[in-house]
Parts: C-alpha cells; sequence; structure tokens
C-alpha cells in the first residue's frame, strides 16, 4: 500500500530553492537573508554526527525499526511553526481504504459514513508552499542538497537521494493507520517534530514496527527527529490526536536508491 496522500508530497521534481528578493517581503517570518542562513545551518545539523550515526543504526543487516534524538533548537522550530500556522493554504484531507489495499482521497461526509475500518487518514495539509513561505522552502532545500545526500549515503551504506517531503498539521481527532512506504524504492524515513508544549496524553506519537515485533513509538516532542526504516514488513503510524487544543506540525521527509543521474545522490562508504 502506497501511504496516504495526507500530506503535502513535495518531491525532487519540485523546485524548494531559496525565493529571490521579490518574494521575500511577502512574509514577516523570515527575510531571505536569515531563510539563506538557515538553509546553511540546517545542512550543517543534518550531516553532523548526530545524525549521520542515528543513520547508522538503520543500516541494511540491522533489523531496528526506528530510532530518534532531539536534535532542532527552538530557535530554528519556532519561526517554521510560526510560518506554518500563517499560511492560508492548509486543506483538512480525508482517505479511505479501497478494496485492492490501497486509499483514495473523499469527502467528509463520505468520510464518516464509510465502515471505521475503511477509514484510512485524517489530517491537515499543505500541497502547495508559498513563494513567501521562505523558511519552510530553506528547510526542504537543505533536504534536497547533495551535501546531504551524501552525507545519508555514507552513514547508511547505500548511496540514496532525496524522494519527498510531506507537511503536516494534525489536530484533534487526526490520525493515520498503519501502513508501508515500500515504494519509489524507498530506504528510510525522517519525521521533524516542531510544535511545543506536547504532554502525555495528547496523542501523535509515531509508532514504527519491525516484523520481528519490535516497536518504537516516539514522542512527538519540539524538535525531536525520528528516523524509520522503510522495508517489506515495517509498518509505521500515527496515533490519533486526544488533546483539543495542541496541534502537531511536522515535515517528513523520504530517502529512497540513488536514481541514476540524480544531483543530490552520494556515494555509499
Amino acid at each position: 500500500m502506497q501511504d496516504s496522500a495526507e500530506t503535502t508530497s513535495v518531491t525532487d521534481r519540485q523546485s524548494t530553492s531559496v525565493p529571490d528578493q521579490q518574494s521575500a517581503s511577502a512574509m514577516d517570518h523570515m527575510s531571505r537573508d536569515a531563510a539563506i542562513a538557515f538553509h546553511a545551518r540546517t545542512i550543517g545539523m543534518l550531516t553532523a554526527a548526530p545524525v549521520t550515526e542515528a543513520l547508522g543504526l538503520l543500516r541494511p543487516g540491522s533489523d531496528a525499526p526506528a530510532t530518534s534524538l532531539p536534535l532542532m533548537p527552538a530557535d530554528m522550530t519556532a519561526p517554521l511553526v510560526s510560518e506554518l500556522a500563517a499560511l492560508p493554504t492548509w486543506d483538512t484531507e480525508h482517505w479511505l481504504l479501497t478494496p485492492d489495499d490501497d486509499v483514495k482521497p473523499c469527502s467528509e461526509q463520505e468520510f464518516t459514513e464509510a465502515a471505521p475500518e475503511r477509514r484510512f487518514s485524517r489530517s491537515g495539509c499543505l500541497r502547495d508552499i508559498p513563494r513567501s513561505a521562505l523558511g519552510i522552502r530553506a528547510f526542504i532545500s537543505a533536504l534536497k542538497s547533495q551535501k546531504v545526500a551524501a552525507a545519508f549515503s555514507s552513514a547508511f551504506g547505500e548511496s540514496v537521494s532525496f524522494r519527498s517531503a510531506d507537511i503536516a498539521r494534525y489536530e484533534a481527532g487526526h490520525y493515520l493507520r498503519r501502513h508501508s512506504d515500500t515504494f519509489d524504492d524507498r530506504r528510510f524515513g525522517l519525521v521533524f517534530f516542531l510544535s511545543p508544549g506536547w504532554s502525555a496524553g495528547d496523542g501523535g506519537e509515531l509508532v514504527v514496527e519491525a516484523p520481528s515485533g519490535a516497536a518504537l513509538a516516539t514522542q512527538p516532542e519540539r524538535g525531536r527527529l525520528a528516523l524509520l526504516r522503510i522495508n517489506p514488513g515495517y509498518h509505521h503510524s500515527v496515533c490519533t490526536i486526544r488533546s483539543r487544543s495542541w496541534v502537531r506540525f511536522s515535515v517528513a521527509v523520504h530517502f529512497g536508491t540513488a536514481k541514476s543521474g540524480t544531483a543530490e545522490s552520494g556515494t555509499a562508504k
């Protein structure tokens, strides 16, 4: 089964470069110069030892389903949350399971009237990133960089490249059912949790399961990064948001086997 399109999919074919000076004035959250600095800082963070060592735990041959670490400080997450919360282009999407074990989008009414076992997911999605959203565009541009792909390839032990980025907003009652993402030669994923104020009982945990039965639930604490294996037999899900006030903003990124001629491809060592 392919993963739900509950969230924005920014593929490796779309431009997510830092916008030019003209578009910078459209949003006050981050200036163009600040976005350029944020881009460089993100690359440095992703290619440093804490992330690459964590990714090394998921190298082929191990069976660890996932790992996580505290990563992004508040001065990096706060401008992204502020920017995402202010964007008017969010939509709440509903997805149903089909008889052939795929998923399809549907209306809210169709979702509500469907049998509970067919209700695959409900969450906020950001289909388009405005050019004025300098912070999130800089963040995703960094994730697509050749430096990050090279560092990840070395850490993972296989040549990998960027596949997609999903930008999600989970509010009360939102969830994503158990599924796997084994398509497009995906090998692993990263989920960046951005929202402050999470408390036990709020929901929104990321649960990753291995074929052996081992499972890891990652709490969506601000600044935490979860890294998860994508292989046949591995599944993940997002627990229902139970809080009436807390909102989970997150960015999920997928990397897959490097495509021939892909600029972001790194060399495994």
